[in-house]
């Protein structure tokens, strides 16, 4: 666990590089046809999530009522 919390495991990335034996985070479950598996994925993937993202926050406009 790092200082933020976050636990850190070595696995295989399932966000889109594919690598194995990396280590890798817990993203939240995968659930296809009543069956789980857990959604991990490294850090580059994982930082180019979050930056996607980040970016798609900061276009969007506010609703009007």
């Amino acid at each position: 666990m790092n200082p933020q919390g976050e636990v850190w495991v070595t696995g295989d990335c399932w966000l889109g590089c594919e690598r194995t034996g990396v280590p890798v985070i817990w993203l939240g479950p995968v659930q296809w046809q009543g069956q789980h598996a857990p959604f991990m994925a490294c850090e580059p993937c994982l930082n180019r999530l979050m930056k996607q993202a980040i970016d798609y926050f900061m276009q969007r406009q506010p609703a009007v009522a």
